[in-house]
């Protein structure tokens, strides 16, 4: 990054701020340093929107149907399933659980997360628009969806029936993972879509654009609403001429000047920093790849870093520069609600081969917590929260912290770093010695296993907020000093 930081710089126009951007990472298991699937996103909207983990049992039926609901909830609607698998979700505080679910795994072992807010082009969208007062929204489909499916597959084609059938209230990017893969759905239009299986030797990167291209009928590895070519070729859509394989993008999605500094910026970052050798300019997004081979193999903490990113070591770090009205948004955004990372390692029991990396708020300011799939019991400090700033919600000790971080970057940003990056260091040593005695138990003693992991993310939880409420103290007395040089009035 530092070498490139010229590459950076050019004189585009700001973009107008986005209310709800997010940025997704996705890896396969042949570029991961352990053989897991990852798929990974920051949600970004509103900082002060408190997120809280749900754990849903299974239900036989579920009792209630499915209605949007929030702030940003329509008129869509879906019929209770008649037998719901137990799942999580991270939903908003005003939901009740039961919207805005987010990311999550199910017992069956199939995680999600969604979405990545994306665009589809005036064109496609003025032939076949998006069903805005009654279609399925970024607010329905993880509670939809994680209930019902057992496999990743399932579950992008039960999303494209619902779009097909009842229309897609908005543009959206959904992640399906499992012991077989992943796939990666995107809307085309109100009615049109297409997924892909993202291959196992690549990384894929997005960030609010449609990113897929290639799309072949009839192919496993693709998979697309009914009549997705015939529609394109009917309307003239552009690009959309005969071949084997169909430029979806070109079709479906859009290029726009507003891609050039809120979008492209972040897939070019994460592109350059994983991938040695690349030469795409930054303001073509059309000219990046797809799909991409790691320089290295991937961690889970390369994830993590990926989404921390804020163009450090370059002229358009917004936060060491104090310049907010740089015009690169940035990957690491105040206004991030959560981030997770969903890692599934298909060579373990699904109770920890399935976990949950989860920061609260601002991903550069906060700790990656790990949430395994065998957790039964939620802490209660992630389960309250609105709003308004308390004293109680995991959700508000992470964000006071980074608000009074923020006070400072240069001063502040430093030391809470330093400090999380410790304490994941040292969660990652207590989970290999967590999952051996796992594998001891959970056979011969499932019920000492469950406790065992439910055990583990309590204690986790508390020396997490113990650490952020020291750290919070801390910055304050340095604040306090900062404060009392400036106004201390002597003279005695």
């Amino acid at each position: 990054m530092k070498q490139s930081s010229s590459m950076l710089m050019n004189h585009l126009d700001p973009a107008p701020l986005s209310m709800s951007a997010c940025t997704t990472i996705l890896v396969g298991h042949q570029v991961t340093v352990d053989g897991s699937f990852i798929i990974a996103r920051n949600e970004d909207h509103e900082a002060i929107n408190a997120k809280l983990f749900n754990f849903h049992l299974a239900e036989t039926p579920q009792l209630h149907d499915f209605h949007s609901i929030g702030a940003m909830g329509n008129k869509f609607t879906y019929p209770a399933a008649k037998q719901a698998l137990q799942y999580t979700s991270n939903s908003d505080f005003d939901t009740n659980g039961t919207s805005f679910g987010a990311a999550g795994f199910n017992s069956a072992g199939v995680g999600i997360t969604a979405t990545e807010t994306i665009f589809n082009n005036a064109q496609v969208l003025a032939i076949d628009p998006y069903v805005t007062a009654t279609g399925i929204g970024e607010d329905a489909i993880v509670n939809i969806i994680l209930p019902r499916v057992h496999s990743a597959q399932e579950g992008v084609a039960l999303l494209g029936h619902i779009i097909e059938t009842q229309g897609t209230a908005e543009g959206f990017g959904v992640a399906f993972v499992d012991n077989d893969g992943i796939w990666y759905l995107e809307t085309g239009s109100g009615h049109h879509w297409m997924a892909a299986k993202i291959p196992a030797d690549k990384y894929f990167v997005s960030a609010n654009q449609g990113r897929l291209v290639d799309y072949v009928a009839n192919h496993p590895d693709f998979m697309g609403s009914v009549g997705l070519v015939e529609f394109a070729h009917k309307h003239h859509l552009p690009s959309a001429e005969n071949s084997e394989v169909f430029n979806f993008h070109r079709a479906y999605s859009q290029d726009v000047e507003h891609d050039k500094t809120y979008n492209y910026p972040r897939v070019w970052t994460l592109q350059h920093l994983y991938t040695d050798g690349l030469t795409t300019p930054i303001d073509q997004g059309e000219s990046f790849p797809v799909y991409l081979t790691p320089k290295n193999k991937l961690s889970v903490y390369d994830v993590m870093q990926g989404l921390r990113n804020h163009y450090q070591a370059t002229d358009h770090d917004p936060y060491a520069h104090c310049n907010p009205a740089d015009p690169y948004r940035p990957i690491a955004v105040f206004r991030t609600e959560h981030s997770h990372v969903l890692q599934l390692r298909p060579y373990l029991p699904t109770a920890i081969g399935k976990i949950q990396y989860i920061a609260y708020g601002m991903t550069a300011l906060s700790v990656y917590l790990p949430f395994y799939q065998g957790m039964t019991a939620v802490p209660e400090a992630l389960t309250v929260g609105d709003n308004n700033a308390d004293n109680h919600s995991a959700y508000w000790k992470f964000r006071k912290l980074q608000t009074l971080a923020m006070m400072d970057w240069n001063q502040f940003s430093p030391i809470v770093q330093q400090a999380y990056d410790d304490f994941e260091q040292q969660t990652a040593h207590k989970q290999k010695q967590m999952e051996a005695e796992y594998m001891q138990l959970y056979i011969a003693q499932p019920a000492q296993a469950v406790a065992l992991i439910n055990a583990f993310e309590h204690d986790i939880l508390t020396l997490a907020l113990a650490l952020t409420e020291d750290l919070t103290n801390e910055l304050f007395t340095r604040l306090t000093i900062n404060v009392d040089k400036l106004y201390h009035f002597s003279g005695a």
